[in-house]
């Protein structure tokens, strides 16, 4: 989508001329950072080292960088609409786009959606199931760039950015972005901050507000400016030498490079060959490539690169420290790989403290139960008390195992497999269906996720990865089913479904008719003497087929169905609107009176939903 290309091209150029300008002020640069690895996070790192530079070529540099920004966009504004010859066409989409403005655009008619319906874009960082991400680069970051619309305000998950910034203790930039649109309005979004603790510099604060367009590229170079002159007041520094420390930003593994992590450097500088560990995982760098993938050499503090050579496959957010030697990097993996286990070993010892407890106070009160009773009492009761914990029969086995949703989960990256997993930790409503977590992890569906889910039962969720013919005539084999999806709400909404699926259908009533008594009196069958109603039908019309109710005040006081039901005095099936009747209930203790009202309707089995929500 044109749109949203050229924002992150100006975004990229963004930082290109925030580093080039800062060399030319203080003789240091802002590390090449780019958020291109993940886009979750919304934080940019500012960590700065020494390193000389050019001054003119720095000057023309800068000069071209604004000179193709604004020539691209005069090219695009002069750009002739003659048809593509290309096979993929890129067509320009805002927020509020209609379906009719898109047709035009992509030069197709309408087919499936409605006219004059809106798209709506969904902002996948925007959700609470990011929130560690956020955190996580809040942690890792030393300026955090907070970039809010002009004409939206304040969202939630600006709020959060707020929170995990303070709770980092980084500082802010306010970037007020898209300015160039008619409705924008900066300073109510100033005004809303001020709630959340964040005083721009136009109302008294220690805070930068920038007025930009990502669209046009307008008053990009302020924000880079007013980034700079907080790092120089700041006195953002690393050091590139002495051992390695960094951050694990996203982990995965490629089929031909195995385990394969990128990370931010923070102190030292990486090369090939050094010896990492991170987390429960350590690595000999067997190789190194930056964001644009080309290989390098050596990675200094402040930059991104993807470093291959790991044994296992460490978690985002771990921290990076350089070893000395392959044995030292086992020993520190193995002591912690003992502290863990030393620390599961408690949680076990205190879990099986907590039931012998249990077990101990259920024997002292089996005890008091039966310590005063004979023997052949004391049997009868074990006895009764047996049959009751009999093993289920096969219908109420699979009633009971219908209510539970065994899941697999399996994920391209650490960090996207961590969001899914947070959505599901907002779920409540295991009183309906229990939602239960066989197993997760990074890489596509194998034959062992395959049965694993037939074992227990299970449906495997895949986000963003594959599961090849092989592995989906086995799973269709195995009775397994196999849902991949390429956006986490898709998947979650499809997961709601699959547990509406599991509840048991909801009865709901459809009124048929409705009729008023205006009349009581009896009649004598046989040896008894049977209230009657009379009424008059009001709306619809009465079926002695369908079940009834009588209403008295407003309380429903029976539920059932007709004796009899007769219009003057034949026997009928059916009484519509404006007509006299003669009924009778099955329930002969009800008593009728004037103004009593009597309701014909059907019952109808209606699939179920879910009460959980995700939030979104």
């Amino acid at each position: 989508m044109n749109r949203k290309v050229l924002k992150l091209e100006n975004l990229l150029r963004f930082h290109t001329i925030c580093r080039q300008l800062h060399s030319l002020c203080q003789r240091r640069m802002l590390a090449q950072w780019r958020p291109v690895f993940s886009a979750a996070y919304a934080a940019q790192t500012a960590q700065l080292y020494t390193r000389p530079w050019q001054t003119d070529a720095l000057i023309r540099t800068a000069l071209s960088q604004r000179r193709l920004l604004v020539t691209k966009k005069e090219k695009r504004s002069q750009k002739s609409p003659l048809p593509s010859t290309k096979s993929k066409k890129e067509v320009e989409v805002w927020l509020g786009m209609t379906v009719e403005e898109l047709a035009r655009a992509m030069e197709k008619d309408i087919v499936s959606l409605p006219s004059g319906e809106k798209i709506t874009f969904l902002d996948t960082p925007g959700h609470a199931a990011f929130s560690a991400m956020r955190a996580r680069g809040a942690r890792v970051t030393d300026i955090v760039i907070l970039v809010v619309a002009a004409d939206d305000g304040v969202m939630k998950q600006t709020v959060e950015s707020i929170q995990h910034a303070k709770d980092a203790h980084v500082p802010i930039v306010l970037a007020i972005n898209k300015c160039d649109k008619a409705e924008a309005d900066p300073e109510k979004v100033k005004k809303e901050l001020l709630a959340y603790d964040v005083v721009c510099e136009d109302y008294g604060g220690d805070v930068q507000a920038v007025h930009v367009s990502a669209l046009t590229g307008e008053n990009m170079m302020g924000l880079a400016e007013a980034t700079i002159a907080l790092a120089e007041m700041l006195e953002l520094k690393a050091d590139p030498t002495g051992a390695v420390e960094g951050t694990v930003i996203e982990s995965f593994t490629d089929k031909g490079r195995g385990p394969v992590t990128t990370a931010i450097i923070q102190r030292g500088t990486l090369r090939k060959g050094s010896i990492l560990v991170a987390g429960k995982s350590w690595a000999k760098v067997r190789s190194m490539f930056d964001e644009n993938g080309r290989a390098v050499d050596e990675a200094y503090p402040s930059m991104p690169v993807g470093i291959i050579g790991w044994r296992d496959l460490p978690s985002a957010g771990d921290e990076i420290l350089e070893v000395e030697s392959e044995p030292r990097a086992r020993e520190v993996v193995d002591w912690r790989k003992y502290e863990q286990e030393q620390e599961k070993n408690k949680e076990d010892l205190k879990l099986i403290e907590e039931k012998r407890k249990e077990h101990q106070e259920a024997h002292r009160k089996d005890r008091e139960k039966y310590g005063t009773l004979h023997w052949k009492e004391r049997s009868y009761i074990k006895y009764k008390e047996k049959r009751q914990q009999q093993p289920l029969k096969l219908k109420e086995k699979l009633e009971r195992d219908s209510n539970v949703l065994p899941i697999i989960v399996k994920g391209d990256v650490d960090g996207s497999v961590e969001a899914i997993l947070n959505i599901m930790d907002t779920y409540d409503a295991s009183h309906e269906c229990e939602l239960e977590l066989v197993h997760f992890g990074v890489g596509d569906i194998s034959e062992n996720d395959v049965n694993l889910a037939e074992t227990f039962h299970g449906v495997i969720y895949g986000f963003n990865v594959n599961a090849g013919n092989v592995i989906q005539q086995l799973a269709a084999k195995k009775g397994v089913k196999i849902k991949l999806h390429k956006v986490i709400y898709r998947l979650i909404e499809d997961l709601q479904e699959e547990l509406s699926s599991r509840l048991p259908c909801i009865v709901e009533e459809h009124p048929v008719g409705e009729a008023s008594i205006l009349a009581t009196f009896f009649i004598t069958e046989g040896k008894k003497k049977v209230p009657v109603a009379g009424c008059r039908v009001q709306k619809g019309q009465i079926e002695k087929q369908k079940k009834f109710k009588l209403i008295r005040n407003g309380h429903v006081i029976w539920k059932g169905s007709l004796i009899s039901l007769k219009h003057h005095k034949d026997d009928t099936s059916v009484v519509k609107t404006g007509m006299d009747c003669g009924l009778s209930l099955d329930e002969e203790k009800i008593e009728f009176k004037v103004g009593d009202a009597v309701v014909c309707y059907e019952e109808k089995q209606v699939p179920a939903k879910t009460s959980w929500d995700p939030g979104f």
